[in-house]
């Protein structure tokens, strides 16, 4: 290994003992070998510490640092601060790397960009998601090129964060990761990266095995996760419209940053705001139907024919029955198969079928 690694790794660790002697074997059994990683000990008090510990005694690669539990942002950040090398590559502790991650990502950050193509900042991968025994469910493709990369990002995160390998300088000048959105912290990252020109991409082979199981992010805090990519984005848009970013100074996460960005900006999320507002409609009261359906007509119609509109009117049909308000049941299945027929029906079909296996 040169005086300084071409690569530093980062691995945020909190109370990953079930899975992460794999993990960390796997990036130690990387093709390209010119590498630190970066373990950051977040405070577990299961195991951890103690594989850890053992792991790094084997390889003078592994920087290990132990600490007083503080979040993955606070982690990931310390983590790059520490970083010697020009790229990060970001992992897991659940996760498993592919042999060769490592050689072909840096080969493509290193490559000259073609003409026209913006420096890449951060690149990912295609992946293979497995379940929590490590048994493949299906992969999981992302957008290849830096242009369609940029048109995913419109709408969603186009990398999977524990694949991505980055380049330092690019996430020093966008100013890291950001604590509001502990949840989204990588969208919102790169959002912020694409700003200052640099391009996003992923190779199109599956380099990581990304384990699914109950204690992931996107499966705890999916509420919290969608806002925060909603305020990202229009965050993100406001800043290159050249408006203040609304989340400067935000402590925390509410819809009441959305409603700062400008109308104009913030049309197409109108309905996808709605539908997290209601998410925990109460079946049981009969008032908080009638007024869930009241502030659904004064939707826009461009926002009542999304389609994200259907679960929330199903949820409202379901309560109205329950609630024997029969001519609030009637009008919600009306609008929903006048705006959703097919997403409608197969909904309703679902619920026929799950009755039947009862």
């Amino acid at each position: 290994m040169s005086q300084k690694p071409a690569i530093s790794a980062v691995l945020p660790v909190y109370n990953g003992e079930a899975y992460v002697r794999e993990a960390v074997e796997s990036i130690l059994a990387q093709t390209f070998t010119d590498f630190e990683l970066i373990i950051i000990n977040d405070g577990s008090t299961d195991g951890s510490g103690a594989i850890l510990r053992e792991l790094a005694a084997r390889d003078p690669r592994i920087v290990l640092v132990e600490r007083a539990n503080g979040g993955l942002v606070s982690a990931l950040n310390e983590g790059i601060e520490r970083a010697q090398a020009g790229l990060i590559a970001r992992m897991d502790a659940d996760d498993v790397a592919m042999p060769k991650r490592f050689a072909l990502q840096h080969a493509r950050m290193e490559a000259e960009p073609q003409l026209g193509v913006p420096k890449l900042g951060v690149l990912g991968s295609f992946i293979r998601i497995m379940d929590k025994a490590g048994r493949t469910i299906r992969l999981g493709d992302y957008p290849v090129s830096v242009a369609e990369a940029a048109r995913f990002m419109e709408h969603g995160c186009p990398v999977a964060h524990p694949t991505v390998m980055m380049r330092r300088e690019a996430v020093l000048k966008a100013g890291g990761y950001r604590k509001l959105f502990s949840h989204c912290e990588d969208y919102d990252l790169w959002l912020r990266i694409s700003e200052l020109g640099y391009g996003i991409a992923n190779l199109p082979q599956p380099l990581l095995n990304y384990r699914m199981h109950g204690a992931n992010v996107s499966a705890v805090h999916r509420n919290t996760q969608e806002l925060g990519t909603m305020v990202a984005l229009l965050a993100h848009r406001a800043r290159v419209a050249g408006l203040a970013d609304p989340t400067a100074g935000a402590e925390k996460l509410h819809a009441g940053l959305i409603e700062a960005v400008p109308a104009h900006l913030r049309q197409d999320v109108e309905a996808a705001l709605f539908v997290l507002r209601h998410a925990h409609l109460s079946l049981a009261a009969r008032d908080e139907l009638e007024t869930a359906w009241q502030h659904y007509g004064q939707l826009s119609p461009q926002a009542r024919r999304e389609t994200v509109m259907c679960d929330f009117l199903m949820r409202l049909l379901n309560g109205a029955v329950r609630n024997r308000s029969h001519g609030l049941a009637f009008r919600a299945l009306a609008e929903a198969m006048r705006r959703h027929p097919r997403a409608t029906c197969g909904l309703l079909w679902r619920k026929v079928k799950a009755r039947v296996r009862v």
